[in-house]
């Protein structure tokens, strides 16, 4: 009797293990995905700081010259650029966010 005492107390303790295993795995699967979007979040946030730099410096450059030039239509491409990658990553994290 006492054997099936202890056999059935280490199956339940081996259960419930597993199950703890498995929930942090899910949890630690969940980081990792946020730790991921965060990275991409941010590096596409300098690229718009990046962007925005191109287009004020080529602003600058056309009110000290008094004309505009290649610099601000390159700003102002760079700009529309990160706007789009920025929307693009939007949509996605919208999206994934629908799913769930």
């Amino acid at each position: 009797m006492t054997e099936i005492i202890c056999a059935s107390i280490t199956a339940s303790a081996t259960v419930i293990c597993a199950f703890m295993a498995a929930q942090s795995k899910k949890m630690s699967e969940k980081e990792d995905a946020r730790a991921e979007q965060r990275i991409k979040e941010g590096r596409l946030q300098l690229e718009m700081m990046d962007a925005n730099n191109k287009l004020t410096i080529g602003i600058a450059m056309a009110l000290k010259h008094g004309h505009a030039n290649g610099e601000v239509e390159e700003g102002l491409s760079a700009v529309k650029e990160a706007q789009r990658e920025y929307a693009e990553f939007l949509e996605a994290v919208a999206i994934a966010n629908i799913r769930k």
